[in-house]
């Protein structure tokens, strides 16, 4: 019967046999199959349930009602989240990425809750090949069309995914969940075919039946071997960082030598190393872009160049791309008290109060020619040689300033004005303190 194929879970490699396991649990076929086959191989004692509530549709809240019903008939643990959304959902552009996406990161906020470090996902051979068809559609590159893999570990956590059920069919969890008995919620959108995923499931599918009807399985080892290919190219992407980058930046005089001997090798080299760096891969037309930029240039060693990707700032500075957040230059500068018995150096109180009374101390932007001396044993420099020595990078040069009267008292990043400050006495040091 069709029931003998579903594993019991038991091929998991779990840290020892009572390591509890968690099931994303929607109430939908597939779901229920898995809490039902889970619970089974593992007992109930080593099972939680975890629900996830879109907020998308009214009947929501009834589903809710239901996984918690079979959760307790099942005797497993159950816990839920809300999601909540911060604008009409009728305005969101890819509703479905982005429900997926929140969907995870409440997955793992419960796991990370409950102390799971193993997340089963009730995925098969049919949604694999919907998977397939959609990124074919979207002329997306191996990482794609590699499909989803039977597990792996969620970004940024100890989260090991599962996906037992991806050698199996959805007519084969059907039959097992009718032989027990299991009763299962249908999502009424599933059969909105203005959903390209719904689309090809309920239309393109069962024409590729009639042509071929072992598709499924075939996609499934299609998708396998593309994924093998995806990682050697990851390792010859390795090989070929380990001569181009550091931890955190690449170097780009090594990467565009690399480019005009093998362009598909150096787009490769890029593409792993963004992915290293936690970021999305680009589109063909953005990589292309990128590379017009730099091509453009007459020597990269002395410019600075500048993309927005995946909501980080890329830019190029003396040879090297480096990935950095947005500069945010708020805070507030604070004085605070020395240890007389310290050697530490400090506004003395009696200037503190006195410049505080006239409103000589002031926080202002860098104008450019800013002089200051961080170190009683160095000269006076400008700001400008300062930041060169300290191989500071130009986006980073706009440092908030204080002032005493006309001189600089201190810049946020590189130091004190020693020729304002003393080290013995009742004194105040300035210190600035960076917005949250």
């Amino acid at each position: 019967m069709g029931s003998s194929k579903i594993p019991r879970s038991s091929n998991l490699a779990l840290e020892s046999a009572t390591a509890r396991i968690a099931v994303a649990f929607s109430g939908g076929l597939d779901s229920t199959v898995l809490l039902h086959s889970t619970v089974a191989a593992h007992g109930p004692e080593n099972v939680i349930a975890l629900h996830v509530n879109h907020g998308l549709q009214k009947v929501a809240d009834d589903w809710v009602m239901h996984c918690s019903k079979v959760a307790k008939k099942f005797e497993v643990s159950f816990d839920f989240r809300l999601l909540s959304w911060d604008q009409d959902v009728s305005e969101l552009s890819n509703i479905e990425a982005q429900a997926r996406e929140a969907r995870y990161e409440a997955l793992t906020q419960m796991c990370e809750q409950h102390q799971v470090t193993h997340l089963l996902l009730g995925h098969h051979q049919d949604d694999q090949a919907e998977t397939i068809l959609l990124q074919l559609l979207r002329g997306s590159g191996l990482p794609g069309l590699s499909g989803m893999g039977s597990q792996r570990i969620l970004d940024q956590s100890k989260i090991r995914i599962w996906r037992p059920f991806m050698d199996l069919t959805r007519a084969e969890l059907e039959a097992y969940a009718h032989e027990y008995h299991l009763d299962w919620i249908e999502d009424p959108t599933n059969q909105d075919e203005h959903f390209t995923r719904n689309f090809i499931r309920l239309r393109v599918m069962p024409l590729l039946e009639n042509i071929q009807p072992q598709f499924r399985k075939n996609f499934s080892r299609t998708a396998s071997h593309v994924a093998d290919a995806q990682h050697l190219l990851d390792q010859l992407a390795d090989i070929d960082l380990n001569l181009l980058a550091t931890e955190f930046s690449l170097d780009m005089i090594s990467l565009l030598a690399l480019r005009y001997e093998d362009t598909a090798r150096s787009n490769n080299a890029l593409r792993r190393w963004l992915f290293l760096q936690g970021l999305n891969m680009p589109s063909e037309e953005r990589l292309s872009s990128w590379w017009s930029d730099l091509e453009q240039l007459k020597d990269v060693s002395d410019h600075q160049l500048e993309w927005v990707h995946d909501g980080k700032h890329l830019r190029v500075w003396r040879q090297k791309l480096t990935v950095n957040e947005a500069e945010i230059s708020l805070g507030h500068w604070v004085f605070k008290k020395v240890d007389p018995q310290s050697d530490e150096f400090g506004l003395a109180q009696d200037v503190y109060d006195i410049a505080m009374a006239k409103g000589l101390i002031l926080e202002r932007e860098r104008k450019g020619g800013e002089k200051i001396r961080i170190h009683p044993k160095q000269s006076r420099k400008t700001l400008k040689n300062i930041f060169q020595e300290l191989d500071i990078p130009p986006w980073q040069r706009f440092a908030k300033i204080l002032c005493l009267d006309q001189e600089v008292l201190a810049v946020a990043g590189v130091g004190l004005n020693v020729d304002l400050l003393t080290n013995y006495g009742q004194r105040l040091v300035p210190v600035f303190i960076k917005a949250v």
